[in-house]
């Protein structure tokens, strides 16, 4: 696993500003993932560069590569757990549910109201509310599916 300092460390670590960091990754002398600098390529660009966090790097290296061994060591949950995640996603989809029905009522009795003021409406007005109406109709069709 590589090791990656952010522009700032890796610029004091350098010993430059990090403008020129800045400067060497966009003429691509200097490799980045996620916005932060590959160690390897740091030191071939500036082999004086100083790693006093060494020890750090390798502890944090160590700890990456635990937490990858933990997350595919195929460690099951117990069904307790399992059972309590998916009452709780019950719980949570028996709401969001519910507040579906709210916004749908809440959609038709706007749609309601509105066409009862479309009918005391000058022809302008009119228009402007079939237009609006016609509008909330595709938007609802197209949440729908």
């Amino acid at each position: 696993m590589e090791h990656r300092l952010n522009l700032a460390k890796a610029a004091k670590l350098a010993g430059i500003s990090r403008r020129q960091i800045q400067q060497d990754i966009k003429q691509g002398k200097l490799d980045v993932f996620e916005g932060d600098v590959t160690v390897e390529s740091l030191l071939k660009l500036y082999p004086d560069t100083r790693l006093d966090n060494e020890r750090e790097l390798q502890r944090v290296a160590r700890i990456q590569q635990q937490a990858v061994h933990k997350a595919f060591s195929g460690i099951e949950p117990s069904r307790q757990s399992l059972r309590h995640q998916v009452n709780r996603l019950q719980i949570r989809l028996q709401e969001a549910e519910f507040r579906i029905g709210e916004y749908e009522r809440l959609l038709t009795e706007s749609k309601a109201r509105l066409e009862e003021m479309q009918k005391h409406c000058d022809r302008q007005q009119k228009q402007t509310l079939a237009a609006f109406l016609g509008w909330m109709a595709q938007q609802y069709r197209q949440c729908r599916g």
